[in-house]
């Protein structure tokens, strides 16, 4: 089965990362403007893959159009799949999520995929990654909200700069170079975290199953 979620996600990443890149840019004078429809088309597939693995580019990212900049955040978000040296949060995780997600609304008890069911201490997991690491990214930000102000107040440019780091993709809108020696530091710290920081929570969490004694009584709690 995880070979299956693997290859399904990548699949699907790569496809939707190619479609929505080459889509957007390719009314761009900036960056598809000079190319030939070939080279459009291997310029939209490549950024589309690239973003979720390793520092290459075809084009100047600083020029692509926010929302194709900001679909990259999303992709180096997720990044590579478990077993990988990639960063992110890894394919599995994003894929468990989602099917969380659509066993809750379709009322089910069970998380399945492929006639499998996906136990529940892996969704918890899933769930504490993604959360974890959606919190160093926005912090991440956060802090170079501070320390680059006023000299860098694109907060696209900023969210893409930490978002890269946590990935350890290494892409950057033209902002690396300028950044202070405290955003520096940051950015160095956000990629350890990246780097070592998901996989440790998970080998951590999967090495404290410590079954209860007792346990308190559900009660009710509204949601939304």
């Amino acid at each position: 089965m995880h070979t299956k979620i693997v290859l399904i996600t990548s699949g699907f990443l790569c496809l939707a990362g190619f479609l929505i890149v080459f889509m957007i840019e390719l009314f761009n004078s900036r960056t598809f403007g000079m190319l030939s429809w070939k080279e459009k088309i291997w310029a939209g597939y490549f950024q589309g893959v690239v973003t979720r693995t390793a520092r290459f580019n075809s084009i100047d990212i600083g020029a692509m159009l926010p929302a194709s900049q900001f679909f990259m955040i999303f992709l180096m978000f997720i990044g590579a799949s478990s077993g990988s040296t990639g960063g992110g949060i890894k394919t599995t995780t994003f894929t468990v999520l989602l099917l969380s997600i659509i066993a809750t609304v379709k009322g089910s008890t069970d998380v399945q995929f492929w006639k499998k069911r996906i136990p529940q201490e892996i969704v918890f997991r899933a769930l504490a990654v993604m959360t974890i690491s959606m919190g160093v990214v926005l912090t991440a930000t956060f802090l170079l909200t501070i320390t680059e102000y006023p000299e860098h107040n694109d907060f696209l440019a900023l969210l893409f700069e930490a978002t890269s780091a946590f990935g350890t993709v290494g892409m950057s809108m033209n902002l690396t170079a300028g950044l202070s020696d405290a955003g520096k530091c940051i950015i160095i710290i956000t990629m350890f975290i990246g780097r070592l920081g998901p996989l440790t929570l998970a080998l951590a969490l999967a090495q404290k199953s410590v079954k209860q004694k007792y346990r308190y009584p559900e009660d009710k709690l509204l949601i939304g």
